[in-house]
């Protein structure tokens, strides 16, 4: 009976290779339907994938709210944003726990990222000419503006978050909201500009109200609370909340230079703040004693980590509450003014690394916890009775990752099913390499586990270098105007590919002594250049039916291919372009790599054993760095063994590539499809997972398509 199931699910025959092409479709629809009753919370959350164009550029996005909700409903909303070198849809953990507490979430990818375009300018005016990615809100500003616009959402609890490079951007878009004035502050410009009183600089601390009252005559009182009114509801409807992740605040934090009843004062933005960084993230963790923290706090000593706070600008002084865990906004009075008054701010971190922020349970339960506070609300009004909010702690989004990443695994299998049938096919057949009947026995055992361990080293040095190399300083390259993270596989890859050709021409070399070089020949490198071309070709359409596979899911479930920053999504037109010149820097390194790899073949022990030792020794060198730096960082040291930032979907993407290569080899006998198909995934991921390095003017085909 065993036999007969082993003999059921094989890539041997026709029976057998669609047999696990329909388990592999099966487990995308599966995994993916249960990862959509994830997001949507059973069905209680509505997601509706959104296009915004504000001004002649189309943002990419997600908006998440309570099915049932109509016009009559005022609900808060908060718009979440990613970092640099990412799109949305790493920040989908963060939109998911929100929504499932009742929130209106706009999860965005800012201009340039992902599926979003560049405008000519941006909300401050920034384009092609003078873009700087570090000093512009990116959009953000406009996709408040766009939830501003929503009949259900109320318009004084619109609260905003963003991650690393989405920190800056959601901190610029707040400090224009909300600037730096306080209410009073506006109230005494408006007796100072429209009613031409003049003031002391003493009396610019006073109240206002009671500054008109003394001055103003009865009709010039009675406008003056006319235009009162008026500024409270534009101040009132003002970036209530405003969460950053991985960052120190430079753009926001600082107190800004303002005039205020012709006296220059310095002030702190008019916004309650949480800043929530990893302890790891060593760039970031000064904050609590930076010089402009401590002048923006009025304090000479360093922030207490989880505790709330209160600014007082005209006191020049702050004032500590509690811890954010400890506090209940609706019996603490203070912190409830401090929040409306917005003067609150909280600083948090915890044991992680930068990237891992927006894919870490605690930051998230962080989060929703801050927001909890200054938007007072989870589930319903806190000051309701009736409501029954739900947990912090209760954060469940790892699970539909988990989802997430075994329908992309099972969408990468399914690819191996597929080229067995299709090269059984006439056309796709001479694709399909001889082996000469005298090579069977192998690569023998001593050479084989010496190939492997010098194979776990050179990949452990490989990905050292390729983490040590800084992201956002590496050279911008016109041929590929994408963010500059693409570099690391390509230098892993270099590294692998160098080492390759010194061994193979050690192997060579041997063979050529012994007068038998029937494992190279047994590689069919030397194939006809149209065999080449169909091998391309037949990777191609590998390409196309996996990326179906993704509109599939994507229109059916709302779901995607990923799994942290393992991404495989969708594409605009342009994009494909760079599909192919990645493909070209690419294919010529997987190819060296393959052929090491598929020269070590053991013949004496069984396949799926020689499949899983090659997986192992490919992927060893890159765990073990990843490991190295894990057990350096939390044993107390003061800086990482090296920058895994950029790199953390290699941990997926190597072993992947590895299988994919040998069952490949397996199916063809030959490295050329191998190659040619993980040369076109790993340039599918690098490109639909990030975004523009810099200003990339809207292409041709995206506007005349509409993709």
């Amino acid at each position: 009976m065993e036999g007969n199931e082993e003999r059921k699910l094989t890539l041997k025959t026709v029976k057998g290779c669609r047999r696990l092409l329909a388990i592999s479709i099966a487990i995308i629809l599966l995994f993916s339907c249960f990862a959509h009753l994830l997001t949507t919370a059973g069905g209680k959350v509505k997601l509706v994938r959104v296009a915004i164009d504000a001004r002649g550029a189309m943002m990419d996005g997600e908006l998440y709210y309570p099915v049932g909700t109509t016009d009559e409903d005022s609900l808060p909303a908060v718009v979440v944003t990613h970092g640099a070198g990412v799109t949305h849809i790493v920040t989908k953990g963060i939109a998911q726990e929100l929504a499932r507490r009742g929130y209106v979430v706009l999860n965005i990818s800012g201009y340039g990222a992902g599926l979003s375009e560049f405008p000519q300018r941006d909300e401050i005016g920034m384009g092609e000419e003078n873009y700087n990615a570090r000093t512009t809100p990116g959009g953000l500003l406009d996709a408040v503006d766009f939830v501003r616009t929503l009949k259900f959402v109320d318009q004084t609890r619109i609260g905003i978050t963003g991650h690393s490079q989405g920190h800056r951007r959601t901190s610029m878009a707040t400090a224009i909201d909300c600037g730096y004035l306080t209410f009073n502050d506006i109230m005494i410009n408006v007796l100072y500009e429209n009613f031409g009183l003049r003031f002391t600089e003493d009396e610019i601390t006073l109240d206002a109200d009671e500054l008109a009252a003394k001055r103003l005559n009865s009709d010039q009182l009675a406008h003056y609370n006319t235009i009162k009114a008026e500024e409270r509801k534009t101040f009132d409807n003002r970036i209530k909340s405003l969460c950053m992740l991985g960052g120190n605040a430079p753009l926001i934090s600082p107190r800004q230079t303002v005039n205020v009843g012709g006296y220059e004062v310095k002030r702190n933005c008019q916004v309650t703040f949480g800043i929530i960084i990893g302890d790891y993230d060593f760039g970031y963790t000064t904050y609590v004693s930076d010089e402009s923290t401590m002048d923006s706090y009025y304090t000479d000593k360093p922030l207490v980590k989880g505790m709330w706070y209160s600014i007082d600008d005209i006191a020049q002084e702050s004032k500590s509450f509690g811890n954010i865990y400890e506090l209940d906004v609706t019996k603490d009075a203070e912190l409830a003014n401090a929040i409306n008054n917005r003067t609150a701010r909280v600083f948090m971190t915890n044991p992680e690394t930068h990237a891992r922020n927006h894919f870490s349970s605690v930051t998230t339960r962080d989060v929703v916890k801050y927001f909890e506070q200054t938007l007072s609300y989870n589930r319903g009004e806190l000051t309701d009775s009736s409501t029954k909010p739900l947990d912090a702690h209760n954060i469940i989004f790892i699970w539909r990752e988990l989802l997430n990443g075994i329908a992309m695994l099972a969408m990468l299998f399914m690819l191996i099913p597929l080229a067995g049938l299709l090269l059984r096919s006439k056309f796709f057949a001479p694709c399909v390499g001889d082996i000469e009947d005298n090579v069977t026995a192998g690569i023998n055992k001593k050479a084989y586990w010496i190939i492997n361990a010098i194979t776990v080293v050179i990949g452990f040095i490989a990905i050292y270098i390729s983490c040590d190399m800084e992201t956002p300083f590496l050279p911008f390259w016109s041929f590929i105007p994408l963010w500059t993270a693409w570099y690391h596989p390509l230098v892993y890859l270099a590294i692998m590919a160098g080492a390759s050709v010194i061994i193979l021409l050690c192997f060579w070399l041997i063979g050529k002594k012994n007068n038998d070089l029937s494992n190279f020949k047994s590689l069919n490198v030397a194939t006809k250049v149209v065999n080449v071309i169909k091998s391309i070709l037949l990777a191609t359409i590998l390409l196309a039916v996996a990326y179906i596979a993704l509109v599939f899911i994507e229109y059916v479930f709302n779901e995607d291919f990923q799994f942290f920053t393992a991404i495989f999504t969708a594409m605009k037109v342009e994009y494909w372009a760079y599909v192919w010149r990645i493909f070209v820097l690419f294919f010529p390194l997987l190819l060296l790599v393959g052929a090491v790899s598929n020269y070590t073949i053991r013949k004496d022990i069984p396949e799926w054993k020689d499949t899983l030792i090659n997986v192992i020794v490919s992927s060893l060198g890159v765990w073990l760095c990843c490991l190295v730096n894990y057990i350096v960082l939390h044993s107390g040291a003061p800086e990482a063994f090296v920058n895994w930032n950029s790199t953390y979907s290699m941990l997926i993407l190597v072993p992947v590539i590895a299988y994919l290569n040998r069952k490949m080899y397996k199916l063809s006998n030959s490295i050329w499809l191998g190659a040619a198909l993980n040369s076109l995934l790993v340039a599918w991921n690098l490109i639909s997972s990030m975004g523009y390095h810099t200003y990339v003017p809207q292409s041709i085909l995206s506007n005349f398509f509409g993709l």
